[in-house]
């Protein structure tokens, strides 16, 4: 369960003040600091990059360090070539740890991608801690060629790399969505069906009408959802397919906007709408039903 904000601001600056009274270690070798870290945190914590002390400068680093802060990475080069030699000792144990966790990635990559059982799941253990945002795509294609545990236990290294990289959060869902098999006759139809569904159907039913029920609002933002997450799960999939595929997912793509942009303008008859509020989950705008904030695409509340 994660640590609110001030909880884990109380801890540090408690530690900041040992630190500063002549007790090396206790920001770096706080193991609680490092267990209930993420990425929220690191906001609280890159301001004593810039602290008076240099103790602590240097101990922030090297907690960093250890939780594997990849968001600092730019900060800590800059205190590497102007602090002192306590900094430059701790910015090299940083750059030593990201620079460990680089070499590492692709070996465990080549276990994840040609192994299983008791051996796939320690790659995909010691993976969920050091896998980067870079790293989505290839986790995404193991992810759509493995089953079970192994599914189970991929997802929650893509659940991770989502957690240190908060950017990330208003695609979750398409992220951990399941990646399809190439199927060009399948992908055909579904651009047919989906294409029909907003050209026409769309085009004809709710885009003259200013007003729309609850129910109608929750179908079509649900329809555009799982067309948005069809698409995200075909892109890997359209260098096996015929050269038109490319410009009709992209013709639908821009389809999928348009109607969701549209969408998001009409009066929903009977709730209240925020338009300011989105689902925290997936972006969507959040309807106001029955006195509660709901996402009328994943059903979210808030």
């Amino acid at each position: 369960m994660p640590v609110p904000k001030v909880e884990y601001l109380e801890r540090f600056l408690d530690d900041v003040d040992r630190v500063m009274s002549g007790r090396p270690g206790s920001i770096s070798e706080d193991r609680w600091l490092v267990n209930y870290y993420d990425a929220e945190k690191c906001r609280i914590l890159e301001g004593y990059l810039s602290c008076e002390d240099e103790r602590v400068r240097a101990e922030t680093i090297l907690l960093f360090a250890e939780v594997r802060e990849r968001a600092v990475s730019e900060t800590v080069d800059e205190l590497s070539k102007k602090g002192s030699e306590r900094i430059r000792m701790a910015c090299l144990a940083y750059r030593s740890a990201i620079r460990d966790d680089d070499e590492l990635i692709p070996q465990l990559f080549d276990v994840l991608e040609h192994s299983s059982g008791n051996e796939f799941m320690k790659a995909a253990n010691r993976m969920a801690s050091v896998a980067r945002e870079e790293d989505i795509p290839r986790l995404r294609r193991v992810y759509g060629q493995v089953g079970g545990e192994m599914r189970s236990a991929v997802r929650a290294v893509l659940d991770r790399v989502i957690v240190r990289n908060p950017s990330l959060q208003p695609k979750r869902d398409l992220i951990l969505s399941v990646p399809v098999y190439p199927d060009e006759a399948m992908f055909e139809k579904f651009l047919d069906t989906a294409t029909d569904y907003i050209d026409s159907r769309y085009r004809e039913n709710v885009l003259p009408r200013e007003k729309i029920s609850l129910g109608t609002y929750n179908n079509v933002a649900r329809a555009l959802s799982k067309m948005r997450t069809r698409l995200y799960n075909e892109a890997d999939n359209l260098q096996y397919y015929g050269p038109d595929k490319a410009d009709r997912a992209s013709e639908l793509a821009s389809l999928i906007k348009w109607a969701n942009a549209d969408l998001t303008s009409k009066e929903v008859v009977g709730t209240e709408r925020k338009h300011s509020s989105t689902c925290p989950r997936c972006g969507e705008l959040m309807v106001n039903y029955k006195g509660m904030w709901i996402c009328p695409d994943c059903g979210s509340l808030d």
